[in-house]
This record gives C-alpha cells, sequence and structure tokens, in this order.
C-alpha cells in the first residue's frame, strides 16, 4: 500500500470502537505468530537466496498485519479508501540533482524551478537513469501530509551525452551531462598545469557521446607571454584536427568579463557542459560570463596545489542572452566506458583518413607492417603525442586497467593568487 492508503486505513481503525480494535490486534498477532512458524518450519532452506536462520530477518510490524485486515474488511461502500486519479503530466529540463530529489525547470515561461522527487525506479539507478540537461515529465502530488509535491516520472530520450564508468563499480555508467550542444574542455596553463592527457580521455568520452568539444584555456594571465605561447603549444594537435581553442583569464572577484568574449561568442545560443581537472576555474569562468551568478570558488590546496572540490554536484545555469551552462565538479581522472580496443582508433578523428589504407583491414595500428597510421605519425602528419596517447589508452583497455590520477606526477609551484 502507498502512503495516502496507508494514512486512510489508519483513519478507519481510529474510529472503530476500541473492543473491534482490540479484536483485530489479537487476530493480527495470531496470524503474524502463525506465518513466523511457518517461515521457520522452512529452516534452513532459503528464500530469495538469503538463509532463514542465519541473517537478519526483515521487520514484521503488528500493525501491518491489522491494517491488512482493515483493509480487507472495513473498506465497503460506507468507508472508502481514496484511490486519486494521476495528475497531469508537466514537461521540464532538469537543472540540479541531489540524492533521490531532482530541480527541474517546467516549459512554461516565467516558471521557476521545482524540487521534486524521483520515482522509485529512477532512484534506484539515479547515476546513469537520470542527469542535469534531461528533459523529464513531472506530477504533482496530491497526497495528504507528503512533504513531497511533486514526483518525476519518465525521462525522454537523450539527443547527447557525457558519461563515464564509475567509480566505485567500472560495470556502470555515471551520466556527467545529457542534451548538450558542446562541452568546454578547461585547462589551465599553471596551478593546475596543463594535463593534456586528461583532454584526450574528455574528446573519447565526447565522440561517443556526440558532442561538440572546446578546449578553453584559463589562468592565461598568470604566465608571461613568452612562457604562455610555448604553453599553448601542446594544443597544436587539437587545433590540428579542428578542435576550437580559446585563451581565457577568469578570477574569482575580478573583473574579467572582458577576458572571456571569445569563449561566450562560441557558447552563444547553447547548452554547454563545463568539465575538467580540479582547480582550473571551471566555475570562475561561468561567474566571468554573468558576474550575477556568484557560483562558490575555491582556493587549491596548499601543500600539493591540487584543486579542491568546491562543485559538488552539477548545476545548470542560464547566462543571458541565450547560453546555458551546466558546472560539473571537477575529476583527478576520467575513465572510459563502452569502447573495445577494436574500436578505439575510430574516436581519433586524425587516423580517419588512413586507416583504410592500412596492409591489413583489422589493422591495430601498433606493430603490423604497412601501417598507414605509423606512416603518417612518422611523416609528422599526425601527431606523435596524440599517437602516444592512443597507444596508452589501448594498453589500458586490453589489460582492463583503471584510468590514473593525470596529475600524479606532476606538482606545480604554489601561484601567489592560488585559486581555482
Amino acid at each position: 500500500m502507498n502512503r495516502h492508503q496507508r494514512q486512510q486505513l489508519e483513519k478507519i481503525l481510529d474510529a472503530l470502537p476500541k473492543s473491534t480494535r482490540d479484536e483485530l490486534f489479537d487476530r493480527a498477532r495470531a496470524q503474524r505468530s502463525e506465518a513466523q512458524k511457518r517461515r521457520r518450519s522452512r529452516a534452513p532452506k532459503t528464500i530469495e537466496g538469503e538463509r532463514i536462520g542465519n541473517s537478519k530477518r526483515r521487520p514484521d510490524p503488528l500493525i501491518d498485519w491489522v491494517l491488512r485486515i482493515v483493509e480487507k474488511e472495513h473498506t465497503g461502500v460506507n468507508t472508502p479508501v481514496e484511490h486519486h486519479e494521476p495528475s497531469e503530466t508537466i514537461t521540464g529540463t532538469v537543472v540540479g540533482l541531489t540524492r533521490r530529489r531532482a530541480t527541474v525547470l517546467e516549459d512554461a515561461p516565467e516558471s521557476e524551478p521545482i524540487e521534486c522527487r524521483l520515482s522509485a525506479e529512477l532512484a534506484a539507478r539515479q547515476q546513469a537513469g537520470i542527469a542535469v540537461g534531461d528533459r523529464v515529465d513531472f506530477i504533482e502530488l496530491d497526497i495528504p501530509g507528503d512533504e513531497d509535491h511533486h514526483e518525476v516520472t519518465h525521462v525522454h530520450p537523450r539527443k547527447t551525452k557525457l558519461a563515464r564508468p564509475d567509480a566505485h563499480n567500472p560495470n556502470n555508467e555515471r551520466v556527467v551531462a545529457s542534451n548538450v550542444d558542446t562541452v568546454v574542455i578547461v585547462v589551465s596553463v599553471v596551478s593546475p598545469p596543463l594535463h593534456p592527457r586528461l583532454i584526450d580521455r574528455y574528446l573519447i568520452a565526447l565522440e561517443a557521446g556526440g558532442i561538440d568539444p572546446i578546449i578553453a584555456v584559463n589562468k592565461a594571465d598568470l604566465m608571461k607571454p613568452g612562457e604562455l605561447a610555448e604553453e599553448l603549444k601542446q594544443l597544436n594537435p587539437y587545433k590540428d584536427t579542428g578542435i576550437p581553442v580559446v585563451v581565457c583569464a577568469a578570477d574569482p572577484g575580478d573583473e574579467s568579463a572582458s577576458r572571456v568574449d571569445d569563449l561566450r561568442k562560441w557558447l552563444q545560443g547553447k547548452t554547454c557542459a563545463f568539465v575538467g581537472h580540479s582547480g582550473v576555474g571551471k566555475s570562475s569562468l561561468a561567474n566571468a560570463l554573468d558576474p550575477a551568478l556568484g557560483i562558490d570558488t575555491g582556493r587549491l590546496r596548499g601543500q600539493d596545489q591540487r584543486g579542491r572540490h568546491t562543485t559538488t554536484a552539477s548545476t545548470m545555469h542560464f547566462i543571458d542572452p541565450d547560453i546555458r551552462v551546466i558546472d560539473t565538479p571537477g575529476v583527478r581522472f576520467f575513465g572510459i566506458a563502452d569502447i573495445t580496443p577494436e574500436d578505439l582508433h575510430w574516436y581519433f578523428p586524425e587516423f580517419a583518413g588512413y586507416v583504410h589504407s592500412c596492409k591489413f583491414t583489422d589493422c591495430t595500428h601498433e606493430h603490423e607492417p604497412g601501417c598507414a597510421v605509423k606512416t603518417a605519425v612518422d611523416a609528422g602528419e599526425i601527431s606523435r603525442d596524440r599517437y602516444d596517447t592512443y597507444l596508452r589508452l589501448l594498453n589500458e583497455l586490453r589489460t582492463g586497467g583503471k584510468a590514473k590520477d593525470v596529475s600524479e606526477r606532476i606538482r606545480p609551484l604554489p601561484d601567489p593568487d592560488g585559486t581555482c
């Protein structure tokens, strides 16, 4: 029975004469005792995979037995249990998520975000079943005394998604964001330093999810121009494949809106997600695009200059005119989901013009003679760094190894600001 039905049955029970209530409790006690005897008589056999004699039994409160009798015998014409018709379905977009809860923005003009609980089915698979950016249906609940007034009942099919394996169970998928037009991979040149390996992992996930990437280089003002130009050469392989690279300088509390104008142009009219290493300044970029957001930003940890997880949950922010940004928690590694070693080369767009010219149709582009990809690498037509990344990931997929912390062997020097 649901909560509303239970409340109705309890009202019926309270309205009965005391002698009738006492008789119901006696009968319920006898029924429960008989059921417990039957369960014990079947020991040590198992029920639903558990051994009765050795495991903790599920609570079996007497009141539940009483209410079952009330439902059978005292809900006639004069004492009906109310059953409400389902309310009208409303459609909206998920703009925030917490445990068993979603914040949904209805499609109607001038609407305000609505807090909804998740249906039991969605709550059971929350990490993969629902994400910020999802289009969902929800209903208004009409249950007296219930603190929840709305419930998400259905998630629409996704157009795009950014997903990774769950850190605790690699067989499960964790969806970071959905239905986005582009993902901005935010990196910094100092504190923390530039880590192309994490970019490579994100690019594979974006290729799998059907999302266009942009690389935003933050904290450019913290490096001398000559040093900055040298550092940015690491991103030339991505530029060569047509990925936009935008240089920014957004600092918390600083009037830096003008220094994100190039990024603003790329995001015009789009829904996007900001992703990247902890501490690169994702939230600071969002604040620079719209200072009214006031998203919390943090300083780097002093002992190792790693970023703190100031953003702990993905949230969608609305930036005028017509820019929607999903700010996501920072990561130190990003696993690759649902890709086989044989398919990996399809996630490196620069290989596409060469794979069909290899001598062998099942070429792994690793050791085979007549490999057109290796020839292109030797000729400088494909970046050596990107090819090395391909080999490293190929080995990871074959051996089932875990994604490693891309900053594990590099610690930046402290800088005067130290902000994320």
